[in-house]
């Protein structure tokens, strides 16, 4: 592998270091197609671009700030944990679901966020960085 390549690609179980994740998850991402890998001539395996896990690591760590659980697979599955959300809203898993069919998605959840950030300044907060998140394409 030339030297310039080595430096801009990682392992599988770099990459699972890197965004502090069991490989067996960069596996499972990969094979769902969230996570975009290569293969090398001559070279085992799967390696990732350093600068997308740069991004996605950026991504997560401003969603740990705001108290996501998991925030790097929030990032890569562009969801929102429901158990973050009821815990958040003060409502049960099932009136989000009827308030929100299907799955929580980033959009669904700043429209759930939006109804309720009126009055209260730490939701209207949370609201506002995801919001800018979204707007800005990073999740």
């Amino acid at each position: 592998m030339a030297k310039q390549q080595a430096n801009e690609l990682l392992s599988e179980r770099e990459a699972a270091e890197f965004l502090e994740v069991p490989m067996i998850v960069i596996s499972s991402w990969r094979k769902k197609g969230l996570l975009e890998a290569k293969q090398i001539e001559g070279q085992r395996g799967f390696f990732y671009d350093r600068e997308t896990l740069q991004q996605v690591k950026q991504v997560a760590q401003r969603l740990a700030k705001l108290g996501i659980p998991s925030p790097v697979s929030a990032v890569i599955h562009k969801k929102i944990p429901v158990r973050w959300m009821t815990q958040l809203l003060g409502i049960s898993r099932q009136r989000i679901y009827q308030l929100v069919p299907g799955q929580l998605t980033v959009e669904n959840a700043l429209a759930l966020l939006e109804r309720r950030s009126k009055d209260n300044p730490e939701l209207n907060r949370i609201y506002r960085a995801l919001k800018e998140m979204h707007q800005s394409g990073q999740l």
